[in-house]
């Protein structure tokens, strides 16, 4: 069996028509890419229709957890049974443009890279209000350390290698499961970026991470614990702070007002 350059991880739960969308618009790629959903106990009727969707599918292996283990889970879940050189944990209610996996499938044949950063455009409830093109020196150790990465790992794709030779997801973290991924990764490899049509992430789909305020602060915690040693004094500091005042909060409600036109 010919083995494909890249295979997209998808966790999944519920969100059968968004997982859809993705999926429908990328049918074409089947001889260049592997999929594997990984069906995080969404219920009965939901995993029925996606059953019955990938049958049209010759490049997906579909996984269903008995339980709900949660994203990190589910993702290194799906990266044991990767067998590409390239992988890419792509969130169910996120949106990819086939135009985007054509050009980066012929960077990926083209070049050997140890990881790739592609645009990423925030939407919340269909209104975009922020387009991000993420730069290679933004992502490197030394400045992850200081300051957040400026995309999701719905817009990063990885070696498989390295992201194994990390340990993968960190089971135990529920969320900034993105921001913990960056850090070690690029404690270890470099990003290359391109340019091409963002990837499409959903700030307002249901049950997501960023829209829980108490996950959201029990990541710091988490995360600054962790991550202790590595951390600049600066991001220690704004942890501290975002923590204290409530920063998660303020910012889903900052968001909501942009989409409302209010400027803040």
């Amino acid at each position: 069996m010919e083995i494909k350059i890249l295979t997209l991880v998808i966790p999944t739960k519920n969100r059968f028509e968004l997982l859809k969308k993705t999926l429908v618009e990328i049918k074409q790629f089947k001889k260049e890419i592997d999929i594997i959903i990984v069906d995080d106990n969404s219920s009965a009727h939901v995993s029925k229709l996606i059953i019955n969707l990938i049958k049209e599918f010759k490049n997906i292996r579909y996984f269903k957890l008995k339980k709900n283990k949660g994203q990190s889970f589910a993702c290194n879940y799906g990266l044991k049974r990767c067998k590409s050189k390239y992988v890419w944990f792509f969130d169910d209610d996120d949106f990819l443009k086939k135009t985007t996996l054509k050009t980066l499938i012929h960077f990926l044949y083209k070049k050997d890279i140890q990881g790739v950063l592609l645009p990423m455009e925030q939407v919340y409830k269909g209104k975009k209000f922020k387009t991000v093109f993420p730069k290679s020196n933004d992502h490197l150790f030394k400045q992850l350390k200081n300051s957040s990465q400026k995309v999701s790992t719905s817009c990063a794709i990885f070696s498989s290698k390295i992201i194994r030779d990390i340990g993968g997801w960190d089971d135990n973290l529920f969320a900034g499961t993105d921001t913990d991924l960056f850090l070690r990764f690029s404690r270890v490899a470099t990003f290359n970026v391109i340019n091409t049509y963002p990837v499409i992430v959903n700030f307002s789909g249901p049950l997501r991470v960023t829209n829980n305020f108490y996950r959201q602060q029990n990541a710091k915690i988490y995360i600054l614990k962790k991550h202790w040693n590595i951390l600049t004094l600066k991001r220690k500091f704004y942890y501290i702070i975002s923590y204290i005042l409530c920063f998660s909060l303020l910012n889903n409600i900052k968001a909501k007002f942009k989409i409302l036109g209010y400027k803040l």
